[in-house]
């Protein structure tokens, strides 16, 4: 992939330069296998689904949800990998501007407990603590997942439609501002991580972000309030490649470029090098994008939450991503080179044998679903003791409920599996409006699994088109297999309905 981009820029590159590259061509960052086949899903009816988190129009409000994996950290760590996962999907919604109001998982372990309770002690000590109640859970059990588990988790958030900021209207001249935690050499190389099979080296627990939910409950106010204040004009989380994707993808979408100060990163490291600083991972840290005219105001938010900031940059009309450190220039590349790596080959070689769908165990109990929080915010309508996979929550801003389920299609049968769930939904009385899902499938370098990843995108489309819901946001997780063994693939959903009224 570096060939490639040294190829465009016409000359070679330098090991700092190298460094970002070898994270935005990621299968993490780049979905090098996917987009392609990504691009065409069906959206008829969604709203912002290029953003953070797609969804749909409800009124003058709007429902913003996302579904992303922490499978590869909650192998290694699987506590902090669970409560890390639940951060940075609840970023997701935030930096749109919306507050989040329940989060959905759907998890897959196998014979390994150290595993499966550190997860649920994770997104149940996580969620918890921020005050977002867990409203949907789905629980399975297949040796496959031994060390392989699937971690998925869903945020949901309400916003008003007229006051939705994306990551897409950068002005040259604006200000860069870095709010929250202290950017430390934890999560480093997580996007690279994320993206070859499992080895469970010890190295790679460098490569998972150590959790702070009360930082995030303090970022969540005092960016709810930024916000409502219309004081920043764009905004984007620091999640995978940290700095450098946030930064990099808002110049890309936006059309302009970025000049970064690194020197100017509040950082909690003194040895910690311009390098780390832009991959580090470090949780709890959104960017803000804003005039420089209400650099003052923000400052005066972000000190009453006593949350820490730092002016690291600023928009530039130039499409160029240029770096700094103590004010010497050590990196400048293109910015729409750095998140576009060149298409690769995709091998769908192989059959579809046996990839009809398949049944496994359902291990969900209340020694788990009660672990969390599932009122806090007064809009949850039903306990979880019936279904914990499905919930409704009151949108009071909008008088009508909501519908929440989560479900899973295994080793094939997607198509089926929405089907049965449009059903299920529809007969509590409620129209679904839209999905989220995670595509958890093994290396897709081996046959037959790009042909079994397209077959499920393939049923996906088919269902949503047939029963008229699109297809709002997602995620993709590759990779999932060790030496020893490879997991069923698993195609995770949190459908979202409205209450039919006649």
């Amino acid at each position: 992939m570096i060939n490639y981009a040294e190829t465009k820029l016409n000359r070679k590159l330098n090991e700092f330069e190298k460094s970002l590259f070898s994270a935005t061509y990621s299968e993490h960052c780049g979905y090098l296998h996917s987009r392609k086949l990504l691009s065409n899903l069906y959206r008829e009816g969604a709203v912002y689904f290029k953003e953070n988190a797609g969804g749909f129009k409800l009124g003058s409000h709007a429902i913003l949800f996302k579904m992303e994996s922490h499978n590869h950290p909650c192998a290694v760590e699987p506590f902090n990998g669970a409560a890390t996962g639940i951060g940075g999907i609840i970023r997701d919604v935030l930096a749109m501007n919306a507050e989040p109001i329940a989060l959905c998982n759907s998890l897959k372990f196998g014979d390994n407990d150290r595993i499966k309770n550190g997860v649920i002690e994770g997104i149940s000590f996580y969620g918890n603590c921020i005050g977002v109640p867990t409203v949907s859970t789905e629980v399975l059990y297949d040796k496959s997942y031994t060390l392989n588990p699937l971690v998925n988790v869903t945020a949901i958030g309400l916003a008003k439609f007229e006051d939705i900021i994306t990551s897409s209207c950068a002005i040259p001249g604006q200000k860069l501002i870095l709010a929250g935690s202290a950017t430390m050499k934890d999560g480093l190389g997580g996007a690279a991580f994320a993206s070859k099979n499992l080895k469970n080296n010890k190295e790679d627990k460098l490569s998972i972000q150590i959790a702070n939910p009360f930082m995030k409950k303090k970022l969540i106010e005092a960016s709810l309030e930024i916000f409502k204040n219309k004081l920043v004009l764009c905004t984007q989380d620091c999640g995978a490649a940290g700095i450098l994707s946030s930064t990099s993808e808002i110049a890309f979408k936006s059309g302009v470029g970025v000049k970064l100060e690194l020197d100017k990163v509040h950082t909690g490291d003194l040895s910690i090098t311009p390098t780390e600083i832009m991959l580090s991972e470090s949780q709890e840290r959104m960017l803000y994008v804003l005039d420089e005219t209400n650099i003052l105001q923000v400052k005066k938010i972000l000190d009453k939450y006593q949350i820490e900031y730092s002016i690291i940059g600023e928009i530039i009309p130039q499409k160029l991503y240029e770096v700094y450190y103590e004010s010497k220039l050590i990196g400048s590349i293109p910015s729409d080179l750095l998140v576009t790596p060149p298409e690769i080959k995709l091998d769908f070689s192989g059959n579809l044998k046996g990839f009809s769908g398949e049944k496994i165990m359902d291990i969900n109990s209340k020694e788990i679903f009660e672990q969390y929080d599932s009122t806090v915010g007064a809009r949850t309508m039903l306990e979880p003791y019936e279904n914990p996979n499905y919930n409704e929550l009151y949108i009071r801003e909008e008088d009508i409920p909501i519908c929440v389920y989560t479900f899973s299609a295994i080793n094939g049968g997607t198509y089926e599996t929405l089907k049965k769930s449009v059903n299920y939904i529809r007969r509590r009385g409620y129209t679904p409006m839209g999905i989220t899902n995670c595509l958890n499938f093994p290396n897709p370098e081996h046959a037959p699994v790009m042909l079994q990843f397209k077959k499920t995108v393939d049923d996906m489309n088919r269902a949503c088109k047939e029963f008229n819901f699109p297809i709002c946001s997602g995620n993709v997780s590759f990779y999932n297999e060790t030496e020893s063994c490879k997991i069923k693939p698993a195609a995770s959903f949190t459908m979202i309905g409205k209450k039919f009224i006649t």
